[in-house]
């Protein structure tokens, strides 16, 4: 796997940086340095294995506390706190302190979290799958879908024609009896064919099949399907198993698998919301700046997730705006959200939208960072139709931005791909960023690291971010 070199210097492109404080401490040094404390492996993951979204909660609010006028905005006494209820998404509930009332110190933390509480499959036991006695590699020639409950056993495999992939008879034909026993393997490809609507493509299909009549589904693709954690508020009657064609090239008769899941009954979750005043007193539009801190945690207790591109690089790039602008304080007020839950089908977001500790209506544009740590020139972007003009002021900044190489920037349409999208659901003119190049091979997989990060285009997109909020008067 090749791995990303990171630069301690600008590319000779690249000229001086805006420094990030009036005294000249390095942006990209703090930057650096967040990244590399929210993506340790000692927040294992950042979710709910051994509290690392907590520890990685803690890193980013003592970065917060030492931000001169950064104003934590958690919780708002005046606010009715209600559930979110997404459609083809968990119900997401008010929650308290919950875990947080153990740790030491804690009410230095607590003023900035707005606490909720979901529904959650996880995976943090055994995770060991073989073929025909070969043991398969987790996470290279396998992943297990997010509501798989447990299974321990070894199983027949019996391959599913594709001409029985349709949308009205591949449930009946899997619950036929003709599979009892079995691991049925199914084209993932011919799969998406079937008729779901595109947030939800399992319930109508897996969800109804009978675990006395067949015991799982291997869905096979030329390329592994990464693993998520967007569906595991709720379990499926048997586990699904992703793996590549390479894995089961040679046909397998027989399939073993030890996998441990366990659904958590209300797990507590926590975004952390900070406000930075502008210079202008009388405005009450500010700009908004989000990335989600959450991550994967772990698929079995040896596959730990980091996250350090997905997405410690976005939580990080807030920090140091918000570092940069408490020392160069623009007109507009600020707004920070570190979303949780993201992973878990952008439940912070959502959460959020329901329970805004400040207006909606009056975030004037709203940026949400999500995977800024690659190396390449392209800069994916979804806007909403009210930001156009925002895009234009963007897109404008882009091509004379101090010297630094403009981004292709790459407008997609609007999706739930990340946390932006509750925002847009609720009105609020948005956009999403996503630097794209090398580093997304390691997209959900334990290879997103640290050091298969890269920094190579901090300084521009920095430096992007900045002017966009300094023309905002």
């Amino acid at each position: 796997m090749k791995r990303i070199v990171r630069t301690s210097i600008c590319i000779a492109l690249f000229v001086a940086a805006v420094s990030c404080r009036n005294d000249s401490i390095d942006c990209r040094s703090y930057y650096n340095k967040a990244l590399e404390e929210i993506s340790s492996e000692q927040n294992y993951g950042r979710s709910l294995y051994n509290d690392g979204d907590i520890k990685a909660a803690r890193v980013i609010i003592d970065h917060a506390l030492n931000i001169e006028g950064l104003v934590p905005m958690g919780e708002n006494a005046r606010i009715a706190k209600v559930p979110a209820r997404p459609e083809y998404k968990s119900v997401v509930n008010p929650g308290g302190i919950a875990r947080w009332d153990a740790q030491p110190e804690n009410m230095r933390y607590i003023p900035y979290l707005q606490n909720f509480q979901f529904d959650m499959n996880v995976m943090r036991g055994d995770m060991a799958v073989s073929l025909d006695g070969k043991p398969l590699r987790a996470t290279w020639d396998f992943t297990v879908k997010e509501f798989s409950p447990s299974c321990h056993g070894t199983f027949k495999i019996l391959e599913v024609p594709d001409d029985k992939v349709t949308s009205d008879g591949f449930v009946d034909y899997l619950n036929s009896g003709a599979f009892k026993g079995c691991f049925a393997v199914v084209n993932w490809q011919r799969y998406l064919t079937l008729d779901a609507h595109h947030f939800e493509r399992y319930l109508p299909y897996i969800g109804k099949l009978d675990p006395d009549k067949i015991s799982g589904i291997i869905m096979k693709d030329s390329e592994l399907f990464p693993y998520f954690k967007a569906r595991s508020y709720y379990n499926s009657p048997v586990p699904v198993l992703m793996m590549t064609d390479d894995a089961i090239a040679d046909g397998g008769k027989e399939i073993s698998v030890d996998i441990d899941a366990e659904m958590i009954s209300q797990r507590d979750a926590h975004n952390i919301i900070a406000y930075l005043p502008g210079t202008d007193m009388d405005s009450h539009e500010r700009i908004t700046f989000i990335a989600h801190y959450d991550h994967l945690g772990l698929m079995g207790r040896d596959n730990l997730y980091p996250g350090a591109n997905d997405n410690a690089s976005g939580a990080a790039m807030l920090l140091t705006l918000a570092e940069y602008f408490s020392r160069n304080r623009p007109s507009l007020g600020i707004e920070f959200i570190w979303l949780d839950a993201e992973e878990e089908n952008l439940l912070g977001a959502f959460y959020y939208c329901a329970n805004p500790t400040m207006p909606l209506d009056e975030i004037r544009f709203l940026v949400n960072l999500d995977m800024i740590a690659d190396d390449g020139d392209i800069l994916v972007s979804e806007c909403t139709m009210n930001g156009t003009d925002h895009l234009a002021t963007i897109e404008a900044i882009n091509s004379d931005n101090d010297g630094y190489p403009p981004f292709e920037i790459a407008l997609q349409d609007l999706s739930d791909n990340s946390d932006h999208y509750a925002f847009a659901e609720k009105g609020v003119p948005c956009i999403y960023f996503e630097t794209e190049g090398s580093c997304y091979v390691h997209y959900h997989t334990p290879r997103d690291s640290y050091v298969n990060s890269t920094d190579v285009n901090f300084d521009r997109l920095f430096s992007l971010l900045v002017k966009y909020v300094e023309s905002q008067r």
